[in-house]
């Protein structure tokens, strides 16, 4: 742009050298046009530049992994960028992991609501925040040009594929391993129904440390259930930070599709299911219940939406055990991958 208006101005100031020397009508009117015609395209661009508004919408606020999000920037008014050149640049970043991507999207010209259409593709599962960045906008000569920045985002959530890999049983009384299937399975009642000491075969997981602090070293309260059993499967999910952005991404994909799995199998078996997530934010676990599979889509996105760290799976299985507000019976499932 720079180089244009040295050229324009050297050739402006030949043209009026002309004028003094040669006065002619032809030459004057050949001024008058270098003239009226740059200031006529600055009226046009300061216009377009004062009345400048844009919005971003997206076909499908859900999509599944694999496919595309389609994306029209919307003029607010539809003269609006009627008559310069530029481009758009667009900013999604996925909330988990704070990767950002960047692509440039033409200004379509003319008098319509349409201000550009792209897409972009849904490779990796997760949550993403799509914005308007910035618009870099010209006259159609290139003497005048802006760069704007825009605040607003819109939020797609890419959602794993529906698959159930793991079946569980829902009849059982009890706590269980069920190593055919690989899932623990916690079974334990709303309230406490007795206490009482311990005897040989009782699960440690049974045992109430802080009634039994104050007896002797070898003396132990076990707490004892209800037969009116409320099944709950706790599954913890890793969130870890690690490796290269691609890579990155593509493991917590996988995590979280894998996650979907688990929770889809304990909708279908009837139980109530708990998401343990380590938020670094706030320095503790995040629970997100579902039981059923409108509860756990709900469930699935919220667990997307927290930010990975370092250390997580530890962080949130230490977390779990000391929270004197659940009674864990058996191991939560780890949902990871090496």
């Amino acid at each position: 742009m720079l180089k244009r208006r040295i050229l324009y101005f050297i050739c402006l100031a030949v043209v009026f050298g002309i004028n003094i020397f040669y006065v002619e009508y032809q030459i004057f009117i050949l001024l008058v046009l270098m003239i009226a015609i740059p200031l006529v395209s600055w009226i046009m661009y300061a216009i377009s530049d004062v009345s400048l508004g844009l919005s971003l919408q997206v076909n499908k606020n859900v999509v599944q992994v694999g496919n595309r999000i389609k994306i029209r920037i919307v003029k607010k008014n539809a003269c609006n960028l009627a008559f310069v050149n530029g481009s758009i640049t667009i900013k999604y970043m996925y909330c988990h992991t704070g990767d950002e991507f960047m692509i440039n999207v033409p200004i379509k010209q003319g008098i319509r609501k349409s201000a550009g259409i792209t897409d972009i593709s849904a490779d990796y599962c997760g949550n993403i925040c799509v914005g308007v960045e910035s618009i870099e906008i010209c006259d159609y000569l290139g003497l005048f040009g802006k760069k704007k920045q825009f605040a607003g985002v819109t939020k797609v959530s890419v959602m794993p594929e529906e698959t159930i890999d793991r079946y569980m049983e829902a009849d059982r009384a009890n706590a269980y391993y069920d190593e055919e299937n690989e899932m623990y399975v916690k079974s334990a009642s709303d309230e406490v129904s007795e206490l009482r000491e311990y005897r040989d075969g009782d699960s440690p997981r049974n045992i109430h440390w802080k009634r039994s602090s104050i007896l002797a070293e070898n003396d132990f309260i076990v707490k004892e259930y209800s037969t009116n059993i409320n099944k709950t499967v706790f599954i913890v999910v890793d969130t870890d930070w690690r490796g290269e952005k691609s890579w990155r991404l593509s493991r917590m994909s996988r995590i979280y599709a894998e996650m979907m799995s688990q929770g889809l199998a304990c909708a279908e078996a009837g139980l109530t299911g708990q998401y343990i997530v380590w938020d670094m934010a706030k320095a503790d676990i995040v629970r997100v219940t579902f039981y059923d599979n409108a509860s756990l889509k709900a469930a699935v996105k919220v667990v997307m939406d927290i930010r990975c760290g370092e250390g997580t799976v530890n962080k949130a299985c230490q977390a779990l055990y000391e929270d004197d507000r659940l009674e864990i019976t058996t191991e939560p499932v780890i949902i990871t991958e090496n």
